[in-house]
């Protein structure tokens, strides 16, 4: 039940705020409104318009967490966002893979994996991070990019499947 009310609350916070620019004090604002709905969530919460989650319940929010316009995560497997994870526009978190059931996918029933973003880890716009991943800390996932594998931290990945493209020291 929580689960449900949380979700309903969530599509409320983010459809009746979509009228609002996003700027830091709607953001603050929104990601305020929408504590409660996370399994736990830390201080500086900022979430901008055109988000849309699922299984909140299952998701940690650190320190400083930013979701840009139009993420759409999925956390029935669980998510963890570190502190200080930024999120850009469009990006997917999907935390099941499909299988397959009599040669179909259709009712192949779905393989849950958590995802985690480490500390100071971020995504371009259109990223997609899929199920069973960790996104090393300080890391950066180029626009475009689809992570199917760990990302070492301090570095840069993109492409389709996502491979490091720089290595950086901190």
């Amino acid at each position: 039940m929580v689960r449900i009310l949380a979700y309903a609350w969530l599509s409320f916070v983010v459809a009746v705020t979509s009228v609002l620019p996003d700027v830091i004090p709607v953001l603050r604002f929104r990601g305020f409104l929408l504590r409660w709905c996370f399994k736990s969530c830390g201080k500086n919460f900022q979430v901008a318009s055109g988000v849309r989650v699922t299984f909140s319940t299952k998701i940690d929010i650190g320190n400083d967490v930013y979701i840009a316009p139009c993420c759409w995560i999925q956390g029935i497997g669980g998510i963890e966002l570190e502190d200080e994870v930024m999120l850009g526009p469009y990006t997917v978190l999907s935390t099941t893979n499909h299988t397959r059931l009599n040669a179909s996918y259709r009712h192949g029933p779905g393989q849950r994996s958590p995802i985690v973003m480490q500390k100071g880890s971020w995504t371009g716009a259109h990223t997609v991070i899929t199920a069973g991943t960790t996104v090393g800390a300080g890391a950066a996932v180029a626009a475009g990019g689809v992570v199917t594998s760990d990302v070492p931290p301090h570095s840069v990945v993109g492409g389709v499947p996502a491979r490091v493209l720089k290595e950086d020291v901190p």
